[in-house]
C-alpha cells in the first residue's frame, strides 16, 4: 500500500523519507535537518507509519507547542484516507481540551483544583469519557467532536495513550516529569532545535514574592499556623536575597513544611462554601515535589520591575533529553534551522543517521544576497552610543533600499531599545516590545525583533501565501547575554565537552537564532531577498564555519552603504 499522501515527491522529500525509515530499520538515531518548505512532516511521518504497519512499533510524534500539533495531525489525516488504518491519539494539556470553556480561561493551578473537584464529586458531564470513535481531520475538530459526544478528551486520549500506534502530542508528554512511556516506541521530535529551551521550561519552575505571601496569609487564615511561620521563613528569605543560592539553603528551608493535611482541609472547607477549591499552598507544595527531583537544578532570585522571583532551571537539559527519551526503539530530530553537528555534540550522540539539507542546496544561489558588515559588532565590550549610531545608520540604508518588508533582529532587548532612539522610520512599523503586528500588513514596513521571540520563529509574514520581505537583517549576534545560570551550564558540560562546551551552550542559540530570522524571509525555494549580517564577528572562522550556507559567496563591506548598487542591482534582477 501507498502510504505517502501525495501524487508525487517534492525536491528532498524522498530523500527524508528514506533516511528516516532506514534509520527506523537500523534502530539508530537520525538529525533530519531540511529548510521549512519542503515538507518533511508529511515524509518523516509517512517513513514512520510504513515503519509501524510493518513492525507493530508505536509512533510518538511531539511538537513544542499546541498550535504545531496541526500540522503532523493534518498529514496522518492524509495518510489515512489512503486506505491506511492505524489507531491513533492526539493528546495536549488537560485545561486545552477541556469542554468547558469559562474553566480554560482559569490559571493553571486554579483549573486543576477545580476540574479535580468536578470530577471527585461526579459533577462533570464529560467524565468518565465515552467509547467513541473521533474522526481526525483537525486537532479543534477533533476536541469538539469528543466533547458533543459527551466523553473528556483528555480522559479520552489519556485512556488510548498505552495502545494507540500513532501518538501525536505537545513534548510535556515526552519531556516533563509526568511524561509518557517511550519505551520501545519511536520518538519523532518536531522542531529539535527548540528541545533544549524547552526542557529549561518544562522543569524549570518560578515562585514571586507576592504568591508566598498570599500562602503564607491563607495558611494563618484558616489556623494552620506553624506552617505559616515556616512559609513567612521562606519569604522573608526570598525578600532579602538576589543572585544565586544554593539548593541546599532552600531543601533546608522547606524540609519540614508538611502542607498535605493543610490543602485537603482548606480545599474541603472551600468546596463546602462554594467557592474555588484552589489554595495557593499548592505552589509552595510544587516548589518541594521540584527541588526533589533527580534533575540538577540551578536555582536564583531574580528581581523584576521592583519585585523577587524565586526561579529553579535545570543546569543539564541534554541529560533531561537524553534520560526522557532512555528506552525508546529509536528517536527521529526534526528541524528546519539545527545545527547538526552542535546538536549532536550537545546530545552526545555518536552514532547516528543524518540529512542536512544546506540552505543554498534549497534556494538557489541567484535568489539571494548575503551582505557581511565588518564595521560594526554588538560585541558587548564594544556598546555604546557610537555603535548604536552606526547600526540605526545601515538599517535606514537597508530599510531605503528594500521594495518590501524589513525585518531587523537583535541580539537582545537592550541592543534594540538603543538602536531604536537613532532610528526614524516613516514607513508602517512594529517593534517587538510595544504591541502586536496588524493582521493585514501592507507592501513595505519594518519589523524589529528580538532573537528567538514570538517574530522570529513559528511567524510568517505573508499574504495569499506570498512572503512579504525582501529583507532580513541580523543585528550583531544573537548570543544568549551572559548569565551566572549559563556560565554554571557550561561549567557542567567542561568535563565531557572541554572547550566545545561553550560552543554547546552560546554558539548553539546563537546559530539557531540566525537561521530562524533567516527562515522567515525563505519559506520556499522561489523566494528571493537580501541577508544583511551586521557584524564583523561573521567573517570570523566560528561564525563562518557554522553558517557556511549562508555565507558563501557572501559580499563583504566595511559599511552597507558600499553594497548599495549590488543591492539595486539585485532587487532589479528579473529571474
Amino acid at each position: 500500500m501507498e502510504i505517502f499522501p501525495y501524487p508525487s515527491f517534492r525536491p528532498f522529500q524522498e530523500d527524508i523519507y528514506r533516511k528516516v525509515y532506514d534509520s527506523l530499520r537500523n534502530g539508530v538515531p537520525a538529525l533530519i535537518n531540511v529548510p521549512t518548505g519542503l515538507g518533511k512532516t508529511a515524509a518523516v511521518l509517512a517513513a514512520a507509519v510504513k515503519f509501524t504497519l510493518e513492525t507493530g512499533i508505536p509512533i510518538h510524534y511531539a511538537v513544542r507547542t499546541r498550535a504545531e500539533l496541526e500540522p503532523p495531525v493534518r498529514e496522518l489525516s492524509k495518510i489515512r484516507k489512503k486506505g491506511v488504518e492505524v489507531d491513533y491519539v492526539v493528546i495536549k494539556s488537560r485545561q486545552d481540551m477541556c469542554c468547558y470553556p469559562q474553566l480554560r480561561k482559569l490559571s493553571y493551578l486554579e483549573f486543576l483544583a477545580e476540574c479535580s473537584y468536578l470530577r471527585k464529586t461526579g459533577k462533570c458531564a464529560y467524565y468518565p469519557p465515552m467509547e467513541v470513535d473521533a474522526p481526525l481531520r483537525s486537532v479543534s475538530a477533533y476536541v469538539k467532536f469528543l466533547c458533543a459526544a459527551g466523553s473528556c478528551p483528555y480522559e479520552y486520549a489519556k485512556k488510548k495513550l498505552r495502545d494507540a500506534k500513532i501518538l501525536i502530542s505537545t513534548y510535556y508528554y515526552v519531556l516533563s516529569k509526568e511524561g509518557a512511556d517511550v519505551r520501545k516506541r519511536v520518538v519523532i521530535i518536531d522542531e529539535a532545535h527548540s528541545v533544549f529551551d524547552a526542557v529549561v521550561q518544562l522543569h524549570g519552575f518560578k515562585l514571586n514574592e507576592s504568591e508566598i505571601r498570599q500562602a503564607y496569609r491563607e495558611a494563618r487564615k484558616y489556623g494552620f499556623v506553624e506552617e505559616a511561620a515556616k512559609i513567612y521563613r521562606l519569604y522573608a528569605f526570598v525578600r532579602k536575597t538576589t543572585g544565586t543560592v544554593e539548593i541546599g539553603d532552600l531543601l533546608s528551608l522547606i524540609a519540614d513544611l508538611d502542607l498535605g493535611e493543610a490543602i485537603g482541609k482548606i480545599t474541603a472547607l472551600k468546596i463546602e462554601r462554594r467557592s474555588t477549591p484552589y489554595t495557593p499552598l499548592l505552589l509552595l507544595k510544587e516548589l518541594k515535589e521540584a527541588l526533589r527531583t533527580k534533575t540538577r537544578l540551578y536555582a536564583e532570585v531574580e528581581e523584576t520591575e521592583g519585585s523577587k522571583v524565586l526561579a529553579l532551571y535545570p543546569l543539564d537539559p541534554a541529560t533531561v533529553v537524553r534520560e526522557a527519551l532512555r528506552g525508546a526503539y529509536a528517536v527521529v530530530y526534526l528541524s528546519g534551522t539545527l545545527p547538526v553537528e552542535l546538536f549532536a555534540q550537545n546530545l552526545g550522540l555518536t552514532k547516528y543517521e543524518k540529512l542536512d539539507v544546506p540552505f543554498n542546496a534549497y534556494v538557489p544561489r541567484e535568489n539571494y544576497l548575503t551582505i557581511i558588515d565588518v564595521g560594526v559588532t554588538t560585541r558587548y565590550a564594544e556598546r555604546g552610543e557610537e555603535m548604536y549610531f552606526g547600526l540605526a545608520k545601515r538599517l535606514a540604508t537597508l530599510i531605503n533600499l528594500s521594495p518590501r518588508g524589513i525585518l531587523a533582529v537583535f541580539p537582545s532587548y537592550e541592543v534594540m531599545k538603543g538602536v531604536r532612539k537613532y532610528l526614524k522610520i516613516s514607513i508602517p512599523h512594529w517593534y517587538e516590545d510595544s504591541g502586536e503586528v496588524a493582521e493585514e500588513l501592507p507592501d513595505k514596513f519594518f519589523i524589529g525583533a528580538v532573537a528567538r521571540g514570538r517574530y522570529t520563529e513559528g511567524v510568517e509574514y505573508t499574504r495569499d501565501g506570498e512572503n512579504l520581505l525582501s529583507t532580513v537583517a541580523i543585528v550583531g549576534v544573537p548570543f544568549p547575554e551572559p548569565s551566572p545560570y549559563l556560565e554554571r551550564r557550561v561549567e557542567i558540560l567542561r568535563p565531557k565537552l572541554r572547550e566545545k562546551a561553550w560552543e554547546a551552550v552560546y554558539l548553539y542559540e546563537a546559530v539557531v537564532g540566525i537561521r530562524q530570522a533567516v527562515g522567515r524571509l525563505f519559506r520556499g525555494p522561489g523566494d528571493r531577498g537580501v541577508i544583511a549580517l551586521l557584524d564583523r564577528r561573521y567573517a570570523e572562522p566560528d561564525l563562518w564555519g557554522q553558517l557556511s550556507d549562508l555565507t558563501s559567496g557572501a559580499t563583504i563591506v566595511g559599511d552597507v552603504e558600499e553594497a548599495e548598487e549590488s543591492i539595486r542591482k539585485f532587487f532589479n534582477a528579473v529571474l
